[in-house]
């Protein structure tokens, strides 16, 4: 019995040491072995992580109009959307922005990292109901908000191009319509857009074709304006010179039997570039594209810029496609094709930038979108400069183009392009009608095509490069579906809208929308210097001058800050002859006034030689001949 109950209370001890055992070992284990894990899971469960939301820059227009911020919907920090303050204005060029907060499309997308910031980090305590407790809670890192984005667009000529396009399309049952804004000297786009667009604001409504913005996105033969480059490469290289005449060009042309003709579409008869320009003769560019040759042509081509991207910062961009030498040689009509827009593919941004090397005088400039980066309290970060890519052409070639760009609108194929409300701008340009090529039919349809127009606005000391695409349009009842007919009208209405717009209109167009409460309304023209400087101190009016002499002869808005004025001085004297050499026509037409002097003129341009001479006695009623030219 005893040895029983000795059996019973050793098998107790045993089971009890075993549990201390235990307990100990599990004790040395959490608080020894594996401390640490233990420590992490206590903290776990007491403390919380999170991260801090970075606010998203802003995307602005050049003047600082808001076009894209963030808007919080219920005031937590992590409930945000973003909002586009201007609807569907623009919404191909800032995009739109995923429901995970990254950019999906156009700038939001591009530029998304400087935008979205970085976010902080946050480390609090929690109660047993796991909620925060705000006062033991600590930042860990601050989050910093991303930069803003200033945009080189002007939004009031963004609306005048978007009603444009719109008005355009539907005037012309077009499938699309696309154009784009450029200052030739700096690459700036001041306007970029294709209709119909999207809004971004819309959770319903299906983005697709709609936010493809076809200036930078579409690959397409640009046919007629392509010529522009053909009488480049062939005066750049003193091939062909501009006087030499192709005599008696007919309707076709055959140079050999087996070979498909090129013909125009009249008879023209003898032609030098200028009037195959004008008259958009492929038989002559054809020639002279033969004349250049495969390698000096796809030499100057490549140095305009086809064939490759013009940036890094437009979102969607093709490079189009630019025939290798050995390709354009592969039979004997390729290149001579490739001399009115064929057998190269290009993007409407770049042959507007092409074009604006005319304008400028000779260099490629790398278009620019993003004028300057700025932080979240408006303090400017980074400032975009322009760039110039290369010089492509010279000067005096740059004048020589200009000057058949003129002819073309004056009594070529734009004719439809001038305008009488502005008729002192004197525009220059080339239309340009592109039949698609059907891929598998391996021909081209001539139901199908591509109308266009690239236009200087004005001519000389050009403001604005301007293209306009017309995809698809049904023909105009009474001028068909060419470039001159669709894409050239849509161009001329949006330079007269720039041109009346209060705050866009460039030189005298301003001062004529001056309003009458300005403190710049008075006309300074024809007095002495010291007086107009005196009238304008004392109605706060910001005036510079420029030039020698003693009496205001012109007046115009200041470039760089559009509510001043700049005063052109000079000599006027009504009893002799001023010296007008270097001056534009409107200059000298203002002097002329003051003096009652009738001019009669040649050329455009500036004045490089008068009659009667500097200095000489002036009759009543005499007339002054000038001379004027371009530049170059």
């Amino acid at each position: 019995m005893n040895i029983v109950n000795l059996d019973a209370l050793s098998v107790g001890k045993m089971i009890v040491l075993g549990v201390i055992g235990v307990l100990a070992w599990q004790t040395f284990n959490i608080q020894v072995i594996n401390r640490g894990v233990y420590q992490e899971e206590t903290k776990r469960q007491v403390t919380m992580a999170k991260n801090i939301y970075a606010e998203r820059g802003e995307i602005l227009d050049r003047n600082g109009e808001v076009l894209a911020r963030n808007l919080r919907d219920t005031g937590k920090a992590e409930d945000y959307s973003r909002i586009f303050l201007q609807g569907k204005l623009a919404s191909q060029i800032v995009g739109k922005v995923g429901f995970d907060g990254v950019g999906s499309m156009g700038v939001e997308r591009v530029f998304d990292l400087r935008l979205r910031g970085n976010e902080g980090f946050r480390v609090g305590i929690k109660d047993a109901r796991e909620h925060e407790i705000y006062g033991r809670s600590e930042n860990v890192a601050e989050a910093k908000p991303g930069k803003n984005l200033v945009l080189t667009i002007d939004k009031n000529m963004q609306e005048i191009v978007e009603k444009a396009l719109k008005d355009g399309v539907t005037e012309f049952s077009a499938a699309s319509a696309s154009a784009v804004v450029v200052d030739p000297y700096t690459g700036e786009i001041l306007a970029m857009a294709s209709y119909p667009t999207f809004d971004p604001n819309s959770k319903k409504q299906g983005v697709g074709r709609m936010a493809k913005n076809d200036i930078v996105a579409m690959s397409y033969e640009p046919g007629s304006t392509f010529k522009v480059i053909t009488a480049a490469a062939a005066l750049e290289n003193d091939v062909v010179p501009e006087d030499t005449v192709f005599v008696n060009e007919g309707k076709c042309w055959s140079w050999n039997p087996k070979s498909e003709r090129i013909c125009d579409t009249h008879v023209y008869g003898d032609m030098d570039m200028a009037e195959a320009m004008v008259q958009s003769s492929n038989i002559v560019f054809a020639k002279i594209a033969d004349k250049v040759g495969a390698d000096r042509f796809y030499r100057m081509a490549r140095n305009f810029g086809f064939g490759m991207r013009t940036s890094e910062n437009l979102y969607g961009e093709e490079s189009g496609r630019l025939y290798m030498p050995y390709e354009l040689t592969k039979d004997d009509r390729t290149l001579k094709t490739m001399g009115f827009g064929h057998a190269v593919s290009v993007t409407p941004i770049q042959m507007v930038m092409a074009y604006s090397a005319v304008a400028n005088g000779g260099n490629l400039m790398e278009p620019m979108i993003v004028k300057e980066w700025r932080d979240a309290d408006g303090n400017l970060v980074e400032k975009k400069n322009p760039v110039k890519v290369r010089r492509v052409i010279s000067e005096k070639t740059a004048a020589s183009i200009r000057k058949m760009l003129n002819r073309v609108v004056n009594s070529g194929t734009a004719k439809r392009v001038a305008s009488k409300k502005i008729p002192d701008v004197i525009f220059g340009g080339k239309t340009g009608t592109a039949e698609k090529y059907n891929q598998e039919t391996g021909k081209y349809d001539r139901e199908h095509q591509v109308a266009s127009f690239i236009g200087l606005a004005p001519v000389e000391d050009v403001r604005y490069v301007c293209l306009v695409l017309v995809d698809d349009p049904n023909a105009d009842k009474l001028y068909g579906h060419t470039g001159g007919a669709t894409a050239g009208p849509i161009f001329r209405r949006i330079m007269e809208s720039i041109y009346y717009h209060p705050e866009l209109s460039p030189a005298a167009h301003a001062l004529a929308l001056v309003k009458p409460e300005s403190p710049c309304k008075d006309d300074y023209v024809g007095m002495v210097a010291g007086a107009a400087e005196a009238l304008a101190k004392s109605k706060k009016c910001a005036v510079s001058f420029e030039g020698e002499g003693n009496r205001v002869v012109s007046v115009r808005r200041d470039k760089a800050d559009s509510l001043s004025l700049v005063l052109k001085l000079g000599n006027v004297d009504a009893e002799k002859m001023p010296n007008l050499k270097g001056l534009s026509l409107k200059d000298v037409l203002e002097i002329a006034g003051n003096i009652r002097m009738n001019v009669e003129y040649s050329g455009m341009g500036r004045v490089v030689s008068q009659s009667p001479k500097a200095g000489e006695p002036l009759r009543k009623g005499q007339i002054c001949m000038l001379t004027l030219k371009e530049k170059g």
